[in-house]
């Protein structure tokens, strides 16, 4: 019988031949379709002379188109399969199957990041989303089933194993009848992950995996304590879908909204592991003022917008005499109905007689509509609103929406977002416990006409038992569900700052660990970044890459990033005791850290 090794052997010089024959394959293909359209360029002239001619002219145009069809298909198969060989050459699997399906002999089925078969199109390697790998992710053995092409398949798990591979090197074998040992998870969780987020794919535990296989709900909304591994879940979803829809959607389908423009260099790189393109990703800011620019309104910003309460005003009937809209197309619609639904109707039925307007900003007199829905003036954000909820304008080309720290968005966001992207679907990932400042909308208010799936994560992969129960504490109702997984640590520390000199020689730190010194603002952060020699100062706006050594950051900035050690400044000032926010504060900031956590008072 193959051992593990021979079979990881055996497997390796697959990947590495083919890398080999599929360069060679792609080459030549190369070759052969410039060959190809050198002759048909050639041979491209037209013979109109009579109608046997012509028909032959156009049947021969046909051939040829079919001939670069043919050749288009055979390499951007070859180009996929050489990218999937490359792919699993440094981890070619890191789980192992034994199903009985109850037929037959028992199968073993390796997953792997992305799926890979031989020559003869045998499965050497399954893709963690294909739908056998659920078994996978169930986390147990004994009798289970999965869903496949609308079918249930019952099976057996006779056996579950976990691997750590590195190239043709077997480094662990781990045969576990439960969930993810703790030996592979503590591993790679322990591995140095400053350089920007990694995929999860091997450590997907139950709780996160209900999340990224969620099919049933067109809006998923997940609430998530600190170092949940949201983000992490976000992205491997996003990989989930792409895989699913892989018959109908592009990666031009999908859009990831981040939070600032350091998010997208923090996760750059994790869905090319997985076998994705990198998503359309962009600041929500930068959504509105693009969405401005194409439909003519000059610099749309959010401030002293009245999206929230056009929202509820626009559902309400509006006399539309001060419009002098075209009485036909009045007629189409009933004085009674609701001001959004009637001018929908009108601008359905300019559509219809091409009418239409070649500057939809310029299509009304805003400063008439303000009048009308009792504002004193509307903004180009609540233009641009309008316009789209009134012409029922949406983006169809984008098939889901993904949002990651959705507890900072208003409500004037979600009334947008609902707008211009109502046909997609939603994952929506945040932490309500992070708000900084004022209070977090109910999301799901937005949502009223779809199905919307709440799901939480409530285990804590980052931070040291210590100082998650330490952290836990400020999270409200949460506090007595927050889990650790990770070693008790040393405890907390509270204290009065000396000198820095001396604060700093008790924190001596190793080459590659990080030490993050958070202050309430940003302009303490600068002048203490000023006192302290030889560190790296972290702003939202400038350096955004967490140094080895010592960064100083403000708390805004400090969200979302993690550092071995944490030094937090005026602990017990009115910014971390602020009556509405305070609570918040102090659980984002002592979140930051992983190893050891100080406080100073």
């Amino acid at each position: 019988m193959e051992t593990e090794a021979q079979h990881l052997h055996t497997i390796f010089n697959t990947l590495t031949t083919d890398v080999h024959k599929l360069t060679k394959r792609l080459a030549a293909l190369t070759t052969e379709g410039r060959s190809v359209k050198q002759q048909l360029g050639q041979d491209g002239h037209l013979d109109l002379g009579s109608i046997t001619e012509t028909l032959d002219t156009f049947a021969n145009i046909e051939a040829n188109n079919r001939q670069i069809d043919a050749l288009n298909v055979r390499y951007d198969a070859t180009s996929i399969r050489l990218a999937h060989a490359k792919l699993l050459i440094p981890q070619a699997y890191f789980a192992k199957l034994t199903l009985d399906y109850g037929d037959d002999d028992p199968e073993a089925v390796y997953l792997g990041k992305v799926g890979y078969a031989d020559d003869d199109a045998h499965d050497l390697i399954y893709d963690w989303r294909a739908p056998v790998a659920e078994a996978y992710y169930a986390n147990r053995t004994g009798a289970t089933s999965y869903q496949a092409n609308n079918r249930t398949i019952e099976v057996t798990v006779l056996g579950r194993r976990q691997f750590v591979i590195d190239h043709d090197r077997l480094v662990s074998v781990v045969n576990t009848t439960a969930a993810l040992t703790d030996e592979l998870l503590l591993a790679v969780l322990a591995e140095n992950r400053r350089d920007g987020l990694q995929e999860i794919t091997a450590t997907i535990q139950a709780e996160q995996n209900a999340i990224i296989r969620e099919t049933q709900h067109p809006v998923v909304l997940v609430d998530g304590v600190a170092g949940s591994g949201k983000t992490s879940v976000l992205l491997q979803r996003v990989a989930f879908q792409l895989y699913q829809h892989r018959g109908d959607w592009s990666p031009d389908a999908v859009l990831l909204i981040t939070p600032n423009k350091a998010f997208r260099q923090y996760i750059q790189g994790v869905l090319p592991a997985l076998g994705e393109q990198e998503p359309l990703s962009v600041t929500y800011p930068t959504l509105i003022h693009q969405l401005g620019t194409q439909f003519g309104f000059a610099d749309v910003t959010q401030a002293n917008n009245h999206i929230v309460q056009l929202a509820k005003r626009i559902q309400q009937p509006v006399d539309l005499t001060p419009l002098q809209l075209p009485e036909n197309a009045l007629h189409q619609t009933s004085a009674t109905m609701p001001f959004v639904a009637r001018m929908r109707g009108v601008w359905r039925w300019l559509a219809a007689v091409h009418q239409l307007p070649d500057d939809p900003a310029s299509w009304l007199n805003w400063h008439t509509v303000a009048h009308m829905l009792g504002v004193s003036s509307l903004t180009t954000y609540d233009q641009l609103y309008l316009l789209f909820a009134l012409t029922d304008y949406h983006q169809t080309s984008t098939k889901a929406v993904f949002i990651d720290e959705a507890q900072d968005y208003d409500d004037d966001t979600w009334a947008l977002l609902t707008t211009i992207f109502g046909t997609a679907e939603f994952t929506i990932v945040g932490d309500h416990r992070q708000r900084l400042f004022g209070t977090a909308p109910s999301i799901t208010t937005w949502f009223t006409n779809r199905s919307v799936q709440p799901l939480n994560l409530t285990t804590s992969y980052r931070a040291t038992g210590a100082i998650t129960a330490f952290f836990a504490q400020y999270a409200t109702e949460w506090s007595p569900l927050i889990q650790a997984v990770q070693a008790p640590g040393l405890m907390p520390t509270q204290r009065k700052l000396t000198t820095w000199s001396e604060l700093l020689a008790t924190n001596k730190l190793a080459d590659d660990q990080s030490l993050g010194i958070i202050t309430p603002t940003p302009a303490a952060a600068k002048r203490l970044a000023d006192e302290i020699p030889d560190t790296t100062r972290l702003t939202r706006q400038g350096q955004t890459k967490i140094s080895a050594g010592i960064n100083i950051l403000d708390l805004v900035t400090a969200k979302g990033l993690e550092f071995d050690h944490v030094i937090i400044v005026d602990w017990d000032s009115d910014y971390y005791t602020d009556p509405q926010n305070g609570a918040n504060r102090r659980y984002v900031a002592a979140s930051r850290g992983t190893k050891t956590l100080t406080l100073l008072t």
